[in-house]
């Protein structure tokens, strides 16, 4: 189940201490670690390096993340806190 996973994606940790954890993948240059950040424990200039094997994708990518990356403006951990928390609300509703 490698599938690659984009920049700006939103993800869940299957593995490990923080196993249902919600992550925003910032990098994945390298063959199967990608850096990931949560805004509250992890935050942007402290990424986490998780396996591929031990996350999985929701599917989502978010837009708003990408746009802020294109505009060159300065990504803070209270940015990716709002668009996880905006993804975790849409699930609650579903």
């Amino acid at each position: 189940m490698d599938t690659a996973f984009k920049v700006g994606e939103i993800v869940r940790s299957t593995a490990g201490r923080d196993k249902g954890s919600y992550y925003l993948v910032i990098d994945n240059n390298s063959k199967n670690k990608l850096k990931v950040v949560d805004g509250v424990k992890r935050k942007f200039n402290n990424p986490k390096y998780k396996n591929s094997k031990h996350i999985e994708s929701t599917g989502e990518i978010s837009e708003q993340f990408l746009s802020w990356l294109n505009s060159k403006k300065r990504v803070r951990s209270e940015d990716v806190r709002l668009v996880l928390k905006d993804y975790l609300s849409k699930e609650e509703v579903k």
